[in-house]
């Protein structure tokens, strides 16, 4: 005796007549700039909440170390949001073809002649931030024991900020660089 299967017939214990997969069709595809814009969106939302509850833990704490480090911490995500704003917007400027003046901006057109020795002070830049991050890691390293170690951390923090700004300094570099190979009329 065998056993067709019908809608009645349990495909796994509870489950009768249901696909084992199923591909969900409601929403952007991953990937997409609608995808993109519905994600920061999304975090941005949170991210505003989250403000609110920084400032009245700064405010509440009644700690003046608590609320410094709620200060530094809140700083950094007013112009997060801030720029989660701005991406927010671009990305409506991709998907509407608009131009918001709160998007991020666009580059020059035509590109302006650029010499090639700006891309050389950001590598210098660069070359400053690691070394500096590499100096506060070691101060931080020597300073744990002091203030219950608030010191090392503010010090591990701003080596953390040179590291991001070595980041940002790198991305610059890149397009000075290219810019300038433009102006020269060279390419690699």
């Amino acid at each position: 005796m065998s056993i067709t299967p019908g809608p009645q017939t349990p495909i796994i214990d509870g489950f009768y007549g249901l696909p084992l997969k199923t591909k969900e069709t409601h929403g952007p595809e991953p990937g997409t700039v609608e995808w993109l814009l519905n994600a920061v969106e999304h975090h941005s939302s949170a991210e505003a909440d989250a403000l609110v509850q920084y400032e009245q833990l700064a405010e509440s704490s009644g700690d003046p170390v608590v609320a410094l480090v709620m200060r530094l911490i809140l700083d950094d995500e007013v112009r997060h949001h801030g720029l989660l704003k701005r991406i927010e917007a671009s990305l409506r400027d991709a998907l509407y073809w608009s131009h918001s003046p709160t998007s991020l901006p666009t580059s020059p057109t035509p590109q302006q002649p650029l010499h090639a020795d700006l891309a050389e002070v950001a590598r210098g830049l660069i070359a400053e931030e690691h070394a500096g991050a590499r100096k506060m890691r070691e101060l931080a390293e020597n300073e744990k024991g002091i203030s219950g170690g608030l010191h090392s951390l503010l010090l591990e923090m701003m080596a953390m900020d040179s590291e991001k700004h070595a980041r940002l300094l790198q991305f610059v570099q890149n397009r000075l660089h290219a810019r300038a190979q433009v102006a020269d009329g060279t390419t690699d």
